[in-house]
């Protein structure tokens, strides 16, 4: 597997199931990102505004402040720190609401860990890791 180095970034992770939490935090220790967490929609509003944040995975389904109000308060204060909003409940519109709101990625749980660390790259990683288009 491709070795993914996110080393001096700061990826905030808001997940409120244990389960979802230690995935994501085996995957992403080895990237060697620093990790903040967040368990419900208020605790992220915090966080994010109290950290310089490089990534946010948002889940949508959160105790207290919802995801989508999450996403709605960082992109007030930021437009440009990537979103990338994961969720097990894929609703009707769910992916386009996120997309509307200014996520910047939308993954549907199960995740594999190939397609979140491919995902979280796209935004975090090196410019030549990074997808360049191709020249005609």
């Amino acid at each position: 597997m491709k070795k993914f180095d996110f080393n001096n970034k700061k990826i905030l992770v808001v997940e409120d199931t244990e389960t979802s939490s230690r995935f994501f935090d085996a995957a992403l220790s080895r990237t060697n990102a620093t990790l903040l967490w967040a368990q419900d929609g208020d605790e992220a509003i915090e966080v994010f505004d109290n950290n310089d944040v490089d990534l946010v995975l948002l889940d949508l389904n959160l105790f207290t402040t919802s995801g989508f109000d999450v996403l709605r308060h960082i992109r007030s204060k930021d437009k440009n720190t990537p979103v990338i909003v994961q969720t097990a409940y894929i609703l009707a519109g769910e992916e386009q609401t996120s997309f509307e709101l200014g996520a910047s990625d939308f993954i549907a749980k199960p995740i594999k860990l190939n397609q979140l660390l491919e995902t979280v790259n796209k935004f975090l990683g090196e410019k030549d890791e990074k997808v360049q288009p191709k020249e005609a």
